[in-house]
Parts: structure tokens; C-alpha cells; sequence
């Protein structure tokens, strides 16, 4: 009797694993489906980056054409940093003093710690006011109140600064 109770527990928590994983699943497709259109950035130089380190953006997905408030937009990439003891990757907006200008989407992150060497990131947001977006990597042995960015590179065109 014991033996049998442990079974049924296994399958009840299984059979709730597998249901949260199609949920998940659902949901990850239901979200890829909305991000139908691929925007072309071209990235521009925020800060300068030492040695080898870099950020490449390989693709940026959305539900609109183009960079618009309201919109949902995942951009995936790797960066490789080997200059910094203690890094993140930040994807960010250059809007003014506010409330958020841009949140991340559930189940994703705006920031990313950065070990030395190569990190792959893969960012989904939603863009809330209008603003230069960015994917900076930050030194955070650096406590400059002010800007302890350590480089990155803009996702736009200059021509969408104000």
C-alpha cells in the first residue's frame, strides 16, 4: 500500500512537470509567433572596447519592423569580455529620467553576468518609452556613481537620437 501511494505521488508530480513544461512551451511559441518581424540594426560604438573583448548582436526579432514604444522585442548575441574581474551585460534605454522606459520579459533578464571569455545572451523586453537602445557591459569593481560602463554599442541609427 505504501509502495503504491509513493507511485501515484511520482506520477501526480510528473504529470505536473510535464503540464508546467507544455505550458512553458506554449507560451515560448505563443511569444516567438508575436515576434515576426527581424529588424536590421546597425550597431554603433557607445564606448569603446579594449583588446579583444566585443558584443555581436546575431539577431533581433519583434512585433513590429522597427525599434517603437509598446513593441516586444528579443535580441540574441554573444559577447566576449576577458579585461574585467567582475562584469554584466546590461540591454538598456538611453530615456530620460522616468519611470522604466523598457522591462524585461517574463522568464528573461536585462542584466547577464559576464565570466571571462565567451557569453551567449538572448534578451526578450518590451520597449516603454521612447529612447536609444543599448547593450553596454558594465565593470562592477568601477563605483563611479556617474558611468562605470566599460563599453558597449548602441542598437539604432544615430539618426534616432534626439
Amino acid at each position: 500500500m505504501k509502495k503504491q501511494i509513493i507511485i501515484a505521488i511520482a506520477c501526480m508530480a510528473a504529470a505536473f512537470t510535464f503540464t508546467g513544461c507544455l505550458h512553458t512551451s506554449r507560451a515560448t511559441a505563443q511569444q516567438e509567433r508575436q515576434l515576426q518581424y527581424t529588424l536590421r540594426v546597425t550597431p554603433e560604438i557607445k564606448r569603446a572596447f579594449h583588446s579583444d573583448d566585443s558584443i555581436q548582436i546575431r539577431a533581433v526579432t519583434g512585433t513590429a519592423p522597427k525599434f517603437q514604444t509598446g513593441g516586444t522585442y528579443r535580441v540574441v548575441g554573444t559577447c566576449t569580455q576577458q579585461t574585467l574581474k567582475s562584469a554584466t551585460l546590461y540591454l538598456g534605454n538611453t530615456a530620460e529620467a522616468g519611470p522604466d522606459a523598457i522591462v524585461a520579459s517574463e522568464g528573461s533578464s536585462l542584466f547577464r553576468p559576464l565570466p571571462n571569455g565567451r557569453t551567449e545572451f538572448d534578451i526578450t523586453f518590451t520597449l516603454l518609452r521612447p529612447g536609444l537602445l543599448h547593450v553596454t557591459i558594465y565593470d562592477l569593481d568601477n563605483h563611479n556613481k556617474d558611468d562605470n560602463a566599460y563599453a558597449g554599442i548602441y542598437l539604432g541609427d544615430v539618426v534616432n537620437r534626439r
